[in-house]
């Protein structure tokens, strides 16, 4: 577990792009299948000043993609969302001793779960916001 001077604080979380496309007609009756990919990208920011603090950075995109079940292979809906997350390390945190957190999975792992769930649940917001039925999506990990 991280020591208290050297646990990072979320520091920001936000949208930086939604897309959505929506060519959906009338579909009562017909059931939707809902598939979503996620790629995570996680980095370890080191300041140019002296003063500056390390920052860890978590990148997210989602895609989404909804289709009859009977024509899986036409689309009939497509999402895409970026998010990212920033932490900061404390003023006194070492680029060694951060670093060498940093480049355990476990500690990336941290940052990557404490951010999932928030873009996660934006996500779901969305798709609902446009009529579909998500309550089967994970929130997390």
């Amino acid at each position: 577990m991280d020591t208290p001077n050297l646990r990072p604080r979320l520091a920001s979380f936000r949208l930086l792009a939604f897309n959505a496309k929506n060519n959906m007609p009338n579909m009562v009756g017909n059931e939707i299948g809902f598939e979503m990919s996620p790629a995570i990208e996680v980095a370890l920011g080191v300041p140019t000043s002296p003063d500056g603090v390390l920052e860890g950075l978590v990148n997210i995109r989602l895609q989404g993609r909804a289709a009859v079940k009977a024509t899986p292979d036409e689309s009939i809906a497509e999402f895409s969302a970026t998010y990212e997350a920033r932490y900061l390390y404390p003023a006194d945190a070492s680029v060694a001793d951060v670093s060498a957190r940093f480049e355990r999975e476990t500690h990336q792992y941290m940052l990557v779960a404490q951010a999932y769930p928030l873009a996660s649940s934006h996500f779901r917001r969305e798709l609902m916001a446009m009529g579909f039925t998500v309550g089967t999506m994970p929130l997390g990990l």
